[in-house]
């Protein structure tokens, strides 16, 4: 009789076991290292201007893809999420992203905080899916309407662009 509540509670413990298991690999997204298309240029430049308090990323990626039914929709870069509309031509396709931030020179710093009322409040940033290092990015595509992440290594930096 003992042994079969051992058996029982083996089978519970490998029961829950296995449910966690495919929880935490349904929530976990797969990077792949392989993708249907290729990566020529990867390259990010910080600007500055256009106006007062003004200034962001660009980030620009260049390739060729190898399957025709690849869409791209999002890149992932310094904790960032880029919207891009994607470029096709006969060279390959371009993906250009830009993030952008704006500090009114009109916020209030005062030592009595009451003289502070009226400043909004900053925005706080969502967090991305993934941990990435300074030079890398992750490109959102699909193919056939799967959805996949490829990551890309190296990222280089451009030198800062001043916009009038």
């Amino acid at each position: 009789m003992k042994k079969r509540n051992h058996n029982k509670l083996g089978n519970y413990t490998l029961g829950l076991l296995l449910v966690l298991l495919l929880t935490m690999a349904c929530k976990t997204q797969m990077v792949e290292t392989s993708a249907p298309f290729t990566i020529e240029e990867k390259v990010y430049f910080y600007w500055a201007g256009g106006q007062p308090g003004a200034h962001g990323t660009t980030v620009r990626i260049r390739g060729q893809q190898t399957s025709m039914n690849v869409s791209f929709s999002k890149i992932y870069f310094q904790n960032h999420e880029y919207e891009i509309v994607p470029v096709f031509d006969s060279h390959g396709f371009l993906l250009e992203g830009n993030f952008s931030e704006y500090k009114p020179d009109d916020m209030i710093l005062h030592a009595d905080p009451v003289q502070e009322y009226g400043n909004t409040p900053p925005d706080v940033e969502k967090k991305i899916p993934f941990e990435l290092e300074k030079d890398e990015a992750i490109i959102v595509y699909s193919v056939n309407g799967m959805e996949g992440f490829h990551k890309v290594t190296g990222m280089k930096e451009l030198d800062r662009v001043f916009r009038p």
